[in-house]
């Protein structure tokens, strides 16, 4: 019979369950301790306080706010970064028709919403419902009163064909850096305009009460326009954008909105641009060319005169008159040769010498009988005038 200690009779007293514990393998107590690590851990991650979305920025929006972006995201403030991530936002991002791209991560605490929007030329109504149209072509029905509210950013595009459109959006997007939202933001409308020599022409009504007359390729021009308004004087006024010339000419709105027969009769300079009290008339031209035809056979006259005695000096023929042969005719000498009068209109190259400035029709403009050249008091650019199409070219 074993001896009995009181070391011996204290195991034979344990509780049973206490030795099944004891009696658990080592890798099963591991993996209990650190299941409840990891509970624990869990526990504390969703319910401290830096769990949560502490801010909210926004960038790249300009059509929305950024409220309305936080809310197309279904983001705010104070909500668990667990709920809300960045792929899940980004997802909801895209599904907005105006946007084009969508950036969105956590910079701690922080999140960053980077979002690049479509850019929008203007709106058109068709069959009672509103569509936008991007510089792309696209064609986006505003469905929800989110993109409702963006209206107030585009000009109305108010009875333009497709074709008309398209053409509109292609300008655009060859010229981006040009025709930025901004521009498009000072046009209240859009409308169609037509010229003899343009049919697609445009007409923008601004939001400032002034009126742009242009065609469609001479449309980036409008990046000018601030520029322009520096020293535009006068309100209500009418440009007339010209691309090939790099030029905003200021135009009588009056002469823009005559009709085609009005206008058939004042396609000469003399009635759409000049006074007629100052531009000469025709018995005044009439006058002035038979003054310049006697002055002419005058100096002609003086000239065979001349011609004959210098033959006489040299001991030679005299130069024959009009009645004889002209197979006998002598040819002068270079140095003999008369000089040629300055003909009507004749453009000096020193422009500062034309005296004659009178004053036009358009305003800020001068007018010169002699030379038909055109000074804008305002600028200091000289121009020609193009009866055709009724604009002024710089010269």
């Amino acid at each position: 019979m074993p001896k009995m200690t009181l070391f011996a009779k204290r195991e034979t007293n344990l509780d049973p369950m206490q030795a099944a514990k004891d009696d658990r393998p080592v890798w099963l107590k591991i993996g209990t301790g650190v299941l409840i690590f990891v509970l624990i851990c869990t526990f504390v991650y969703l319910f401290c306080p830096y769990t949560r979305i502490q801010a909210l920025v926004c960038s790249g929006n300009y059509y929305f706010t950024a409220q309305q972006i936080y809310g197309i995201a279904d983001v705010s403030v104070n909500q668990r970064t667990y709920l809300n991530l960045p792929q899940q936002m980004e997802k909801k991002l895209l599904a907005n028709p105006l946007i084009e791209s969508a950036d969105v991560y956590y910079d701690g605490q922080v999140l960053n919403l980077d979002i690049q929007e479509k850019t929008i030329i203007g709106y058109y109504e068709e069959n009672g419902e509103n569509y936008l149209l991007t510089s792309q072509g696209e064609r986006i029905p505003v469905t929800s009163q989110t993109e409702l509210r963006t209206l107030v950013h585009y000009p109305l595009l108010a009875d333009l064909s497709p074709e008309v459109l398209d053409l509109i959006a292609k300008e655009v997007r060859e010229h981006p850096d040009q025709l930025t939202r901004s521009v498009f933001e000072k046009i209240a409308e859009i409308l169609p305009w037509q010229e003899s020599y343009d049919k697609n022409m445009l007409k923008l009504v601004l939001q400032d009460g002034n009126t742009i007359f242009t065609s469609i390729p001479s449309l980036f021009m409008m990046s000018t326009y601030q520029q322009v308004l520096v020293n535009l004087q006068g309100e209500n006024v009418c440009l007339m954008l010209d691309g090939d010339n790099g030029v905003v000419n200021k135009i009588a709105c009056s002469y823009m909105y005559l009709s085609p027969e009005e206008r058939a009769e004042n396609r000469e300079i003399p009635k759409s641009v000049l006074d007629q009290n100052i531009y000469p008339t025709p018995q005044e031209n009439a006058r002035q060319t038979d003054s310049s035809t006697d002055q002419s056979q005058t100096d002609q006259n003086q000239t065979a005169a001349d011609q004959n005695q210098a033959a006489t000096d040299q001991n030679q023929a005299p130069a024959p008159s009009e009645n004889q042969d002209p197979n006998a005719q002598q040819t002068p000498a270079a140095d003999q040769t008369p000089a040629s009068q300055p003909t009507s209109g004749q453009i000096p190259e020193d422009l500062s010498t034309i005296t004659d400035w009178e004053g036009s029709a358009v305003d800020y403009m001068q007018h010169s009988p002699s030379t038909n050249l055109f000074y804008n008091t305002d600028n200091g650019i000289y121009y020609t005038y193009d009866a055709a199409s009724d604009t002024f070219y710089p010269y």
